[in-house]
């Protein structure tokens, strides 16, 4: 079997965020468990992003010894976002599928194919070229279509997503990284339970391997005025599903003594208009601003600083796709708090840590429970000593690439065949393809010039 794995995640806006990472770890994983079975894989680069592409082709042969290196390249800019680029859009789609296509794979898996292309030159699709090409996505969630009321009110960014969406119903099979997410796309894509597997997600592994000195740790309490006994929140944006609100009125409701001895703190890069969003708030209800610290952005190793050294972790969200942040501070030995929401009862794996997120009083109740009884607090650190390391991404691949073999033996078995490359579209026959998909939208001669000299380049 001959299998490609797409790493543009690791290259665009994703690349810094916990989908970029875990893209890497779970691929190389892939990668790995393929090779050792005797398949052929193909890792998959956008000319794009040439911006650390020489380290990431560098570190792939490092981890993945045995791979092929392959990339291709199509117009841009290019981002969804812009209107005056639905041309190149649709070209670089198109010309991604062609040049996946030209190098005849059994698979291709996309590790995020809505995650990115909005606001980017990332550039996922199934189905365009009009050619069968096996595909399996890794599958985070589905937070803009469960939260539509919040994130998708009519617009463009709506249309883009939904589109999208018709190109996810294509995919051959979802490796889901909960459960909950699993049902999530069975049930609002009325997806085959068969087609959609439960491989699970885990934290990098720095997370428990960096060393935090003294040193470090004295240097982060001095700029941020730290006090012993602050409760964390390393909430990864500040969207509504975040939850800070609520988050502010629970922590409003401890007495005045509790927050004075246990700050909170909020680990995010945020703008100026959101700090002042944030402080106002936090004025309404009566927080002082001594007892509120918000970091902005924070590299790795401070935020594994402040992992190890808060009093709690809390994770009030209200939807996501695992649940990283609550991982990533288990892993280095917090006691955390969680909600009780979607996927994350399956992280936390334990009931008594749990509040509902909806309820200020539920979360502070549960705030107040860990810092008034030390027993419990063991507990969950304890609990944070062993709940971790059920997540393992050598275990998720090994399960991602079960499901790939079978996916493919069932398909060869109901007659699929690789596409030849010489019965693939011509230049021309692409280009007519364009005309019908947007018949509204003609490229200039730059474009056009541009994308046939892709289509030669992609060629190989």
């Amino acid at each position: 079997m001959r299998v490609i794995l797409d790493f543009q995640a690791c290259q665009s806006g994703s690349r810094y965020r916990g989908i970029g990472r875990g893209s890497r770890s779970l691929m190389l994983g892939m990668a790995n468990h393929l090779i050792s079975r005797g398949h052929e894989v193909i890792c998959l680069l956008s000319e794009a992003f040439q911006n650390g592409m020489p380290e990431l082709k560098d570190d792939i042969l490092k981890s993945a010894p045995g791979v092929r290196l392959a990339s291709f390249s199509f117009p841009t800019p290019c981002a969804a976002a812009w209107p005056e680029n639905l041309w190149r859009q649709m070209a670089a789609r198109m010309l991604r599928e062609h040049a996946i296509a030209c190098l005849e794979p059994d698979f291709v898996h996309v590790p995020a194919l809505l995650a990115d292309g909005w606001g980017d030159d990332a550039v996922g699709s199934i189905g365009v070229l009009g050619v069968h090409i096996p595909t399996s996505l890794t599958q985070h969630d589905l937070i803009p279509l469960a939260m539509a009321d919040i994130y998708m009110p009519p617009g463009s960014f709506c249309d883009y997503y939904m589109e999208k969406l018709q190109g996810v119903k294509q995919a051959d099979l979802f490796l889901a990284i909960s459960e909950y997410s699993r049902q999530e796309v069975i049930t609002l894509l009325s997806v085959p339970a068969d087609d959609v597997i439960h491989i699970s997600s885990a934290a990098d592994s720095l997370f428990n391997s960096t060393i935090s000195t003294p040193q470090q740790v004295k240097h982060l309490f001095e700029r941020y005025n730290l006090k012993p006994g602050f409760l964390l929140y390393a909430p990864g944006g500040f969207d509504p599903r975040k939850n800070i609100d609520r988050l502010l009125e629970a922590y409003a409701l401890l007495p005045a003594d509790i927050q004075a001895n246990h700050q909170l703190v909020i680990a995010s890069k945020l703008d100026d208009g959101r700090r002042m969003v944030l402080e106002g708030k936090a004025n309404k209800l009566g927080i002082r601003s001594i007892d509120l610290i918000l970091t902005d952005y924070l590299p790795d190793d401070e935020l594994i600083s402040l992992y190890r050294a808060c009093y709690a972790y809390i994770f009030p969200s209200l939807h996501e796709g695992f649940g990283l942040p609550a991982l990533e501070a288990m892993l280095c030995g917090a006691p955390v708090i969680a909600s009780d929401c979607t996927c994350i009862p399956e992280v936390i794996g334990n009931d008594e840590a749990l509040f509902d997120p909806y309820d200020s009083k539920s979360m502070a109740d549960k705030i107040m429970a860990i810092i008034s009884d030390n027993n419990f607090r063991q507990r969950l650190i304890d609990h944070s000593a062993i709940q971790p390391h059920k997540f393992s991404w050598e275990k998720s691949a090994q399960i991602a690439v079960d499901a790939l073999e079978q996916k493919s033996n069932k398909l060869k078995r109901a007659g699929w065949t690789v596409t030849k490359k010489s019965a693939l579209p011509s230049c021309t026959e692409m280009l007519e393809k364009l005309a019908v998909l947007i018949p509204t939208v003609s490229p200039d001669d730059h474009d056009l010039s541009v994308f046939k000299a892709c289509y030669l380049n992609n060629l190989g």
